[in-house]
């Protein structure tokens, strides 16, 4: 990835993104006809360190993205460093650890915008296509039904609109860059 960059504001923009989109996924988890993660291929697996809570898990380009409640990952294959985005925190910070990371008990490390954004690309891939997925497999009005129920929480700190998400994932995976788009 020569010249790749990322900026400040791109990653602050990533951030934003995936707070929205764990939302998302905690919605999917609640889907009345069945779980969509677990329908889409995740594993689902007890959360280390949370009582009585779930975690998912799929194998993705060599290590795993894992989703709890509030924290998403990608950890990655021996020598390469992953990301964990802690919602609670709202940043992206890099995972260099074997196994993923148990929340509330370990964080990530500080690093440059653009060494966070090239860690971060495999977990984009995979959500880029997974919201793909979503869209094909159940339609485009369940991500709009999600996104009008997450503008409804008091605290919502909103992103973009389904198809608009989606795109934006898609771009940044073919683009190997995340850049706000203004």
């Amino acid at each position: 990835m020569d010249g790749f960059e990322l900026t400040s504001a791109g990653l602050r923009y990533l951030a934003r993104a995936l707070g929205q989109q764990m939302v998302w996924w905690g919605y999917d988890v609640k889907h009345p006809s069945a779980n969509l993660l677990l329908l889409s291929g995740m594993r689902r697996l007890p959360s280390p360190g949370l009582q009585a809570t779930s975690c998912y898990r799929v194998d993705w380009e060599g290590g795993w993205v894992e989703l709890h409640g509030a924290v998403a990952s990608w950890t990655p294959p021996p020598r390469q460093v992953g990301i964990i985005f802690a919602r609670d925190r709202a940043r992206v910070e890099l995972w260099t650890g074997a196994q993923p990371p148990i929340p509330g008990k370990e964080c990530g490390l500080h690093g440059g915008a653009a060494q966070r954004g090239a860690a971060a690309l495999p977990l984009v891939r995979w959500i880029a296509g997974y919201e793909e997925w979503v869209d094909a497999t159940i339609g485009p009005e369940w991500r709009q039904g999600c996104w009008r129920a997450f503008r409804r929480l008091p605290q919502a700190r909103r992103w973009l609109p389904p198809a608009e998400a989606r795109d934006w994932w898609k771009r940044s995976c073919i683009a190997q860059a995340l850049q706000p788009p203004f």
